[in-house]
C-alpha cells in the first residue's frame, strides 16, 4: 500500500494518539495541534478520509474522529517498526521469562502467555523420591536453579523407607547432570542395576515419566487485564492451544511478530493484538512469549521493552 508522505505522517500520529491506553477516537483538530504538524484541520480531515477509503481508519459514528481498523493496526505495526530485528534470537533463562511476563503485565496492564521451556531439555541436578500418599511416590527432578518436574508414580509392593532411599539413590545415578530425555533413555539402559524390588514396575514408571514430561506447559499472567480491556464475558481459551495457533501463524518467523485476535480461533476478539517473540535454548527453538492486549494498549511502549532485549537475552 502506497501512502503519500503527509498521509503517512498523519496516520502515524493517529496511531500514536489512539494506542496510548485510552483508545479514544482521534479528532483532526488534535492532530493539527501536534508538534511538527504544519497543517490545518481541514488538511488533516482530507487525509483521514483518504486513509478511511483505503481501509486503515474508520469513524465509530459521525463526527467522532477516527480509530484504526484491524488492517490499519497491523499495517502500522508491520510498516512503521522494524519488528523482525527486535528481540532477534532471544535465549532467556526460565526465570527471566517469568519475571519479564510479570513486569510487562503489571507495568502496562496486559496479559502475557508464555510457553515454558520444553521439559525434555531440562538438565537435572538431583532427584528426590518422597512418600506422597498411600499408593504413590512423588519423584522430584530438580535442576540447579531449584526448578523441578514433579511426577507421581505407583508405589512398589515393598514401599519401605529403605527401598525408597535406594530407588532415589539409583535415580540420582541415572539422572545426575543429564537432560530429562537422556535420563529416561538411561533408565531403560540401566534397568538391570535398579533396586530389585523396583524392577517389576520400572518399565511402567519410565513410561509414566516419559508421558508426563512430554506434555506442553505454559503460564498466563494478567488475564484479568485482557477481560477488562476488551469488555468481554465469554471465557477465552488462552494457554497451550493458543500458543500452538500462534506458532502455526508465525512459523519460521524470528524477532517480534504481530497477529490480530480475529486471526486466532482461540481468541477471535476484534481490536485485540498479539505481540509474539520466539525464544531458544542452546540454539534450539523452545516456545513463544506472547503479549495479548487491546489495540488501544500502549503498544509502542511495550515494543520498546522488547527492543531492549539483547540477542542472547543477557
Amino acid at each position: 500500500m502506497k501512502l503519500t508522505a503527509r498521509d503517512q505522517q498523519i496516520f502515524s500520529a493517529v496511531m500514536s494518539l489512539y494506542c496510548n491506553g485510552e483508545g479514544h477516537p482521534v479528532a483532526s483538530s488534535k492532530i493539527a495541534k501536534q508538534k511538527g504538524m504544519a497543517v490545518c484541520s481541514a488538511t488533516v480531515r482530507n487525509a483521514m478520509a483518504r486513509l478511511e477509503k483505503v481501509g486503515l481508519l474508520y469513524s465509530p459514528h459521525t463526527s467522532a474522529g477516527r480509530v484504526p481498523t484491524d488492517s490499519g493496526l497491523k499495517y502500522w505495526l508491520d510498516e512503521y517498526f522494524a519488528l523482525p530485528q527486535i528481540a532477534n534470537y532471544w535465549q532467556p533463562e526460565q526465570n527471566q521469562l517469568v519475571e519479564f511476563a510479570h513486569s510487562l503485565s503489571q507495568r502496562f496492564n496486559v496479559c502475557c502467555c508464555v510457553g515454558l521451556p520444553q521439559a525434555s531439555s531440562q538438565l537435572v541436578f538431583r532427584v528426590e523420591v518422597l512418600a506422597f500418599d498411600s499408593s504413590s511416590w512423588l519423584v522430584l527432578l530438580i535442576d540447579r536453579a531449584g526448578q523441578s518436574q514433579n511426577i507421581c508414580i505407583n508405589k512398589p509392593r515393598d514401599d519401605s523407607d529403605q527401598h525408597r532411599y535406594l530407588f532415589a539413590a539409583w535415580m540420582n545415578t541415572v539422572f545426575s547432570q543429564q537432560t530429562l530425555i537422556e535420563g529416561l533413555h538411561r533408565m531403560r539402559a540401566m534397568a538391570h542395576s535398579a533396586p530389585e524390588n523396583c524392577r517389576e514396575q520400572l518399565a511402567q514408571w519410565t513410561k509414566e515419566l516419559h508421558h508426563q514430561l512430554g506434555t506442553d506447559n505454559s503460564i498466563v499472567v494478567g488475564e484479568r487485564y485482557l477481560y477488562q480491556g476488551l469488555d468481554i464475558e465469554a471465557e477465552l481459551n488462552i494457554g497451550v492451544s493458543f500458543l500452538h495457533q500462534v506458532e502455526d501463524k508465525l512459523a519460521f518467523k524470528n524477532g517480534l511478530s504481530v497477529v490480530l485476535g480475529v486471526e486466532l480461533s482461540t481468541l477471535n476478539v476484534k481490536q485485540s493484538v498479539v505481540l509474539s517473540v520466539p525464544y531458544f535454548h542452546k540454539g534450539e527453538y523452545q516456545s513463544r512469549f506472547c503479549v495479548i492486549c487491546p489495540s488501544n494498549a500502549p503498544i509502542e511502549a511495550i515494543i520498546t521493552q522488547f527492543s531492549q532485549i539483547t540477542p542472547l537475552g543477557a
